[in-house]
């Protein structure tokens, strides 16, 4: 069953119950009774993976979610997420950017797209062969309960959620409880304890969410899915190079010039080596659970690159 929205692009009407009903939402609680669908539904049958976060990110929230989305969509998954402003509109974003399939699911109708600014992207999730899912009429408007209930529908489509950022009692935090109650896979990234931003996702590690670092952790977790190794190009320092490439000025990744020390500190150690976690915790004496989010975030800064055995840095490229 079909209908024309005020574009005259041709919407369809899925009603449950019937054939082509997603699986995985007749299986979560309170399923919509119909969802409304432009684009490419056969993406309904794929694997699908939330990504989801702040609106009002940080500037590592942001690369963390460019990263993260990149490299999912490399591991061949489909990435949903809710279309709003900041790590959604990021993860949208960057999936096309990477020849990727993305779903976006509304707090509304067709016709009355929110955030406005998001119209033309909107479109080009249908361009690229994206699918856009809502389980309101075209006409009807957004409104803040919408957006609390479309996310069991971000969560229920997807076989897990990755959370970016996400502060205490956030629309974030919600989708991820909503994945848990649905068994779900919940990810986190590790986060700063204090950080507004991070709040959330902490709290969301105490209540046993899925701490992760890398892509495969993520892919790890599930039996059906292998993690497909991508060869990257990079400049990686090689065992006995003798030019002094030391970047450890350029680091100002803390909030405070103690927590700059300790990701100097973490970079000194290996600048000119290749250490696993167990051993740069070793060295500097700092524990897992900082030491996880100082690579991570070194990491996605381009000071050091992840490699077989561990971590080395990456040369200036000057």
């Amino acid at each position: 069953m079909g209908k024309l929205n005020k574009v005259g692009k041709k919407i369809e009407t899925i009603k449950l119950g019937e054939e082509k009903y997603p699986e995985k939402l007749i299986k979560i609680r309170n399923p919509p009774k119909q969802i409304y669908c432009e684009g490419n539904i056969d993406l309904l049958k794929e694997n699908i993976i939330a990504i989801v976060g702040s609106r009002n990110y940080t500037k590592n929230g942001k690369k963390l979610a460019e990263k993260f989305t990149k490299e999912l969509v490399e591991q061949g998954l489909v990435i949903a997420s809710g279309l709003a402003h900041g790590i959604d509109t990021i993860a949208h974003k960057t999936t096309l950017e990477n020849r990727g399939k993305t779903i976006a699911i509304l707090g509304n109708g067709f016709n009355n797209i929110f955030p406005k600014e998001n119209t033309e992207l909107y479109n080009r999730i249908i361009a690229e062969g994206g699918l856009i899912i809502s389980e309101y009429p075209p006409e009807v408007k957004a409104e803040s309960i919408y957006f609390i209930k479309r996310n069991r529908i971000v969560s229920g489509i997807s076989i897990g959620v990755l959370v970016i950022e996400a502060a205490y009692r956030s629309g974030t935090s919600i989708t991820a409880r909503l994945a848990e109650e649905q068994g779900k896979k919940v990810f986190v990234l590790p986060h700063e304890i204090g950080d507004i931003h991070g709040v959330g996702t902490n709290n969301l590690i105490k209540k046993g969410a899925i701490l992760v670092t890398s892509t495969k952790e993520i892919i790890d977790q599930f039996s059906f899915l292998k993690y497909k190794e991508i060869p990257k190009d990079s400049n990686i320092i090689s065992k006995g190079q003798e030019k002094n490439v030391s970047r450890v000025k350029d680091i100002n990744l803390g909030k405070d010039d103690k927590e700059n020390n300790k990701y100097k500190k973490v970079y000194e150690i290996i600048e000119r080596n290749v250490l696993d976690v167990n051993e740069i915790c070793t060295k500097t004496k700092i524990s897992l659970n900082e030491i996880n989010k100082y690579l991570l975030l070194l990491e996605v800064n381009g000071f050091i690159k992840k490699v077989a055995g561990g971590y080395t840095c990456i040369l200036d490229k000057e």
